[in-house]
């Protein structure tokens, strides 16, 4: 960025949290492989980083790119420009992932003591991954996305949104994202 600013470009950064399009896949259309995250609604089981309890904002990557064309229509550029499809907390999201799969998931917590290790509570779905990235990588990827969960990273709080500026524009929340993926 500190070169950007030495530059008469015109530019800004879009933040949108974390991908939701990861628990609405296989049937999501969506440009990003599959992954097994916090929540594994095909293995109906969990494994929280931390609390919990701290909100995480996700939004869904075809949403990112409406804001982002409809961004570009705009004189002047911020900074930071931010796409708020859904925030809520993991144990929220569990939650709806819960209803929608129609049964209780088993869950853990991981400590942060666990997640600072660079380790987590494997998930069934974790498995597939280890075919394109070794084990103690991947792991430790979602332990530092856990512990940035955690520490309230995702958690944006900005003044001003895209989501404002473009109120046209509506975004998939994370029980459609569920549902297109997981309702029977």
């Amino acid at each position: 960025m500190a070169e950007l600013e030495g530059t008469s470009l015109e530019w800004t950064i879009v933040c949108n949290g974390f991908f939701l399009d990861y628990w609405g896949m296989p049937k999501v259309k969506s440009y990003l492989g599959p992954m097994t995250l916090f929540i594994d609604p095909a293995g109906k089981k969990a494994a929280i980083p931390g609390s919990g309890d701290t909100p995480v904002v996700f939004t869904y990557s075809h949403d990112v790119a409406k804001f982002t064309a409809a961004l570009l229509t705009l004189d002047k550029w911020e900074k930071e420009s931010y796409v708020i499809g859904t925030k809520l907390s993991l144990n929220e999201f569990l939650k709806l992932a819960e209803e929608v799969r129609g049964t209780e998931f088993k869950k853990t917590y991981d400590s942060l003591e666990l997640l600072k290790s660079g380790k987590i509570t494997e998930l069934p779905g974790h498995v597939y991954a280890y075919e394109h990235m070794p084990k103690e990588a991947f792991q430790g990827m979602l332990a530092t996305f856990g512990l940035l969960f955690d520490e309230g990273q995702f958690d944006f709080k900005p003044k001003r949104s895209l989501n404002d500026i473009f109120p046209e524009i509506k975004t998939v929340s994370a029980k459609e994202m569920l549902e297109i993926g997981w309702k029977n």
